[in-house]
């Protein structure tokens, strides 16, 4: 009926439950890591600045494989490299992979970077949702980037938010730079605990980092027959109309409202093309061309170079353009100015190219609403909305209109049909490369391929 309940519920079975001492020590402790090794990379420079391998902090992940092989993915999802799929020059092959196989080995990777178990499952569990709901390019192809800020050490995962003020329906949360799944759990639960009490619950988070899909966290409330409600600002992509400087971020909203037999599940990003999409289809050698009015060049000029716009990060919003902008400016709002965190151009993009080393410090909101304290038929009135929408007259009689959610039902249904999600080359080949460095049991893929 739900599938994206069952898969909620799937995930948390299967999650590794932490231990009493572990909580208790993610609790008690206050220290945080500082980078260790030397000058961060710029861009004129791709050799690159190992983490210390003697720091005994750094454990594995500071070994120079490692860090060889993560520049290189980057290097290549950035534009200063050609797609692996276009030097190997081999057939273009989607491969199925059994969807807690791939939860189970990206655990597995996190928790080879010493990442504790529960925030390993969080963090897995979240790449794994996306790819699950058709969102590739918040999924797990985003691992390596993951890697990289653990490799940094600009991600504290023994880290556990806490509260700095709270209200009968409102509060706001210290993330204390844990990973953002982490984050965004704890504050969804508490968002929703107090929908329990009070019918609403409002919570913001500074101090955090990226969260991935915002949806994802917001279907968890249609478990407790809620509303949910979720959105968070991020490193700056976006020029305003007439613009050339990027200052905001992709800043998504999603929702997620439910009834007894229908869903709706929406999230916007507020660009015209995420730069996040961009990295999955040029590394993988399917997009070499833009459409006009995309993205713009390091000179402040529109491009349609995909290896431009991935350089220059500088991003046009949804037409149209002001309103789209706007959209992006109200959630950053909302997310950075009112909670205390960083927002707009304050906002850096980390990783390989970045001088940063400094925490994220993104901000978030999540709202969960007890729909009932306002209207005790409202599923029922949900589910008459949800029968309207559906019986309008369609264009093409073979294909009924798309409601909010029906995409991500959708690739759900395909990926449980054909026994598994399908990874690109690329990320597949980026998967194998983690595996070896590891040394983790490697992914096992099935025999179907695409």
């Amino acid at each position: 009926m739900r599938k994206v309940l069952y898969f909620l519920d799937t995930l948390r079975k299967v999650r590794p439950l932490p231990s009493t001492e572990s909580l208790a020590s993610a609790n008690t402790s206050k220290e945080t890591l500082q980078p260790c090794g030397g000058q961060p990379v710029s861009e004129a420079n791709d050799s690159g600045t190992r983490c210390n391998t003697t720091d005994p902090r750094c454990g594995r992940q500071g070994s120079d494989l490692l860090w060889e092989n993560l520049k290189r993915v980057l290097l290549m999802c950035r534009g200063y490299r050609e797609p692996q799929a276009t030097i190997a020059n081999r057939e273009n092959r989607e491969v199925l992979v059994d969807v807690l196989e791939a939860q189970r080995f990206v655990r597995d990777v996190f928790a080879a970077m010493d990442v504790p178990d529960e925030a390993a499952g969080e963090m897995a569990d979240a790449l794994i949702a996306a790819d699950y709901m058709g969102q590739r390019s918040m999924g797990i192809h985003q691992l390596p980037a993951i890697t990289v800020d653990l490799h940094n050490l600009t991600i504290d995962p023994r880290m556990q938010p806490k509260v700095l003020s709270e209200r009968d329906a409102l509060a706001l949360v210290d993330g204390q730079n844990a990973p953002g799944p982490v984050v965004a759990n704890y504050c969804m639960d508490l968002a929703m605990d107090k929908a329990r009490k009070q019918g609403l619950g409002y919570v913001a988070a500074c101090h955090s980092n990226s969260i991935g899909l915002e949806s994802w966290y917001a279907s968890q409330a249609l478990c407790h027959r809620m509303i949910g409600i979720c959105m968070s600002n991020g490193p700056a992509t976006l020029v305003p109309s007439g613009g050339v400087e990027p200052l905001l971020g992709r800043n998504s909203i999603a929702c997620a409202a439910g009834s007894t037999h229908e869903q709706l599940l929406m999230e916007v990003g507020t660009s015209a093309y995420p730069v996040e999409q961009l990295e999955l289809e040029y590394s993988n050698g399917y997009l070499h061309d833009l459409p006009d009015n995309v993205a713009l060049n390091c000179h402040g000029m529109p491009t349609t170079c995909i290896v431009e716009a991935l350089r220059a990060q500088r991003l046009r919003a949804f037409a149209p353009e002001h309103k789209g902008f706007g959209l992006a400016a109200m959630v950053d709002i909302l997310c950075g100015v009112m909670t205390g965190a960083r927002y707009a151009s304050q906002l850096r993009r980390r990783g390989l190219f970045s001088w940063e080393r400094e925490p994220a410090d993104l901000g978030q909101v999540y709202i969960a609403i007890d729909p009932m304290r306002f209207c005790v038929s409202f599923e029922d009135r949900l589910a008459d909305f949800h029968q309207l929408l559906r019986n309008v007259i369609p264009c093409d009689p073979a294909q009924p209109p798309w409601l909010p959610g029906d995409k991500e039902l959708q690739h759900m249904q395909m990926v449980d049909d054909q026994g598994g999600l399908p990874l690109m080359p690329c990320t597949v080949s980026i998967l194998q490369d983690l595996s070896d460095r590891f040394n983790i049991e490697p992914l096992r893929i099935n025999n179907i391929s695409k």
